[in-house]
């Protein structure tokens, strides 16, 4: 039986999973269904290793960010090169995983998604960016198919192969039609936006372009800029052992429900981290 691909995806696109497609025979892949049409068995992730836990003996935990969110990876006593690698890589750092799907389903309306380490490898912000760009494009290509077959009076596989989608892609949008019952494409074309924003311009001479999405622009630059003040806080106060967070709202003069949503923003992009409780560190 051939392995199943690896499909790189945001953390954003897999954590919105709902729909899971439970093996009938052993040795017979499962799979998570996207709402956007990703039919993923393993996965390839690329991010910012924020945190590792050890809960036991057998058990350990961690989450790894990119731009647009956070995986949760669990290894358990069946993976101990994952586990050591882990357990000995300084947090942050960036890493690469390839890991296969994890479900967890407390009550049929409730879906918990994450990821069980095959491979695990530090990288360096480069082959980040390179993955961020990777994904990029295969979460446009999976807008368009899905639009498109959106449109489609009877969609099915053979109509999108057809109009030049590759046959991966296809199965999976059609098999998000049956599971998912709306599909907001709209919130897929944002997470493709912010990835890319981050990165630099230089993306755009690699030919991928910024969907076009109707933002309120000056809010996203004002934004931009309450961001970038609190970084060159961070930086500022950070004695070596991370800034203290009463100092940051002391120093900006930024309300503090306000901080605490651009410090969120922050976290949860892989820019910031929190060594020590009230002590925020930059990535």
């Amino acid at each position: 039986m051939a392995r199943e691909p690896a499909w790189r995806v945001f953390a954003a696109e897999y954590n919105a999973s709902k729909h899971f497609i439970k093996a009938e025979e052993k040795k017979k892949p499962s799979y998570v269904i996207t709402p956007i049409g990703a039919k993923i068995s393993r996965l390839f992730i690329v991010g910012v290793l924020t945190e590792v836990r050890v809960i036991n003996d057998e058990v350990i935990t961690a989450r790894v960010a990119d731009q647009s969110g956070a995986f949760y990876l669990f290894v358990g006593k069946f993976r101990p090169r994952a586990r050591q690698v882990l357990e000995s890589t300084p947090v942050p750092q960036f890493v690469a995983v390839v890991g296969k799907t994890n479900v967890y389903r407390p009550r049929d309306d409730l879906t918990y998604v994450s990821v069980v380490p095959e491979y695990i490898k530090v990288v360096d912000e480069v082959l980040r960016d390179y993955w961020v760009l990777d994904t990029a494009k295969k979460l446009r290509a999976k807008i368009d198919a899905m639009k498109e077959a959106l449109n489609m009076e009877h969609p099915s596989i053979e109509n999108l192969i057809n109009l030049g989608f590759s046959e991966k892609i296809s199965e999976g949008v059609i098999t998000a039609i049956t599971q998912y019952d709306k599909i907001n494409v709209e919130i897929y074309e944002d997470i493709l936006k912010n990835a890319l924003k981050h990165l630099l311009p230089e993306y755009q001479e690699m030919g991928y372009e910024l969907p076009s999405v109707n933002d309120d622009k000056s809010n996203e630059i004002e934004d931009a800029e309450l961001e970038s003040k609190i970084l060159d806080i961070i930086d500022k106060l950070d004695d070596g052992g991370g800034a203290i967070y009463s100092d940051i709202l002391d120093e900006s003069g930024i309300e503090g429900p306000l901080l605490d949503q651009i410090l969120d923003n922050l976290r949860e992009r892989g820019e910031i981290y929190e060594p020590y409780i009230g002590k925020i560190k930059r990535v």
